[in-house]
């Protein structure tokens, strides 16, 4: 038996690649590992809404995640505890940690996205570049393995740190499974009532980075609903967005009134699980013509879903969804909107993304994934 500590401060209920990363993998590993002792770190607000095992500990540590904090302090929790493994579930580890430790890391983007740092103050923002680009290497050069959630992302940190080449590995991420009972009819009106949604709409839902290409997503439905090749008048269609409105968001909110859109888009805040099941069902196609992914959760849900999905070809979005995406260039608003109109008018094209999707959707699993890191553990150190 091994003794294993998992950094999973990012668990906070939000549909953000490492949230969902950090909930799955940690369920599954309680699935499919009885033998090894877990203790896992969360911030005390986590309201411990994830199923594991009797081997599992919740241990709460205030910092957050993305902190000098957690650089120059967390090693005092982590050494205390004396674990065989620390294992952080993103980039960024205490600098003083005596033991094996491993790394999961998701993407590249301070390093490769120049607006990773935006919606700051020039000194600020400067600060958190010259701040990432110490630690991110600091954290990969003491990990015995850095584990890459896709093909894209190793890809990434090849080219950009050489140096961790013989340290990589390849372990894809999962897809979750939806709820397995049906979803009452009365109860999907009464959330689609409750968020005003009375005919066709686009999703989209996860964080609010520049990577995610809100604005120009934003843009190009402005552009679609202007060009309504059905009739006169626009088209009568809605975008609804499940995010955060933080600091990025406002170049959003500014994109939105320019256009003039008004109610035609409708930003929810984060929903349950089950509620979000409601509106990505229901949804006629998602939006993910993203800049970059280092794997891509919110598009493989919609696959799965038997939702169509037109998606930015780029990052891992290609590895990850084959041919079962209508592809857009994410910068150009023109071509995204004719995709979203080909999507929803071309009902062909819409019967084949459904049964592409749903058989991408099968090639990915928390279970698979969960394996892996498990014999990780077990076996490579």
């Amino acid at each position: 038996m091994k003794r294993i500590l998992l950094d999973a401060r990012y668990l906070d209920g939000s549909f953000s690649g490492i949230a969902t990363y950090s909930r799955c993998l940690l369920e599954h590993l309680a699935q499919v590992d009885k033998e090894n002792h877990y203790q896992v770190i969360v911030r005390p607000s986590f309201n411990g809404d994830i199923q594991l095992g009797e081997n599992f500990e919740l241990l709460s540590w205030k910092p957050r995640p993305i902190s000098l904090q957690t650089v120059i302090r967390l090693h005092d929790f982590t050494n205390e505890l004396n674990p065989d493994i620390f294992h952080a579930l993103h980039p960024m580890t205490p600098v003083f940690h005596e033991g094996n430790m491993m790394v999961t890391v998701h993407d590249m983007q301070p390093f490769t996205d120049p607006n990773f740092h935006g919606r700051r103050l020039r000194p600020i923002r400067n600060l958190y570049r010259n701040f990432y680009r110490w630690a991110y290497p600091n954290a990969f050069s003491r990990a015995k393995w850095i584990l890459c959630v896709s093909y894209a992302t190793r890809d990434d940190m090849a080219r950009l740190l050489p140096g961790t080449v013989p340290k990589l590995v390849v372990v894809p991420s999962g897809l979750e499974v939806p709820l397995e009972e049906p979803l009452d009819d009365e109860y999907v009106q009464s959330v689609l009532t409750k968020h005003d949604l009375r005919g066709p709409y686009l999703i989209y839902y996860g964080s609010t980075r520049p990577n995610k290409n809100l604005p120009n997503m934003v843009r190009a439905f402005s552009r679609l609903r202007a060009e309504n090749p059905r009739g006169e008048g626009p088209r009568d269609l809605t975008l609804v967005l499940v995010v955060r409105r933080d600091r990025f968001f406002r170049d959003v909110e500014r994109v939105i009134q320019h256009e003039g859109l008004g109610e035609a888009v409708k930003v929810l805040p984060p929903v349950s699980q089950k509620n979000k099941q409601v509106l990505l069902k229901s949804a006629a196609a998602m939006a993910f013509v993203t800049k970059h992914e280092g794997f891509g959760f919110p598009p493989l849900e919609a696959m799965a879903a038997g939702v169509p999905v037109v998606a930015g070809k780029s990052g891992s979005l290609p590895e990850v969804l084959g041919s079962a995406a209508q592809w857009a260039d994410p910068e150009d608003p023109a071509d995204m909107a004719a995709a979203f109109a080909e999507v929803l008018d071309n009902e062909k094209l819409r019967a084949r993304l459904i049964k592409r999707g749903h058989e991408r959707a099968g090639a990915f699993s928390w279970t698979d994934a969960a394996l892996r890191v498990r014999d990780i553990y077990n076996l490579l150190f």
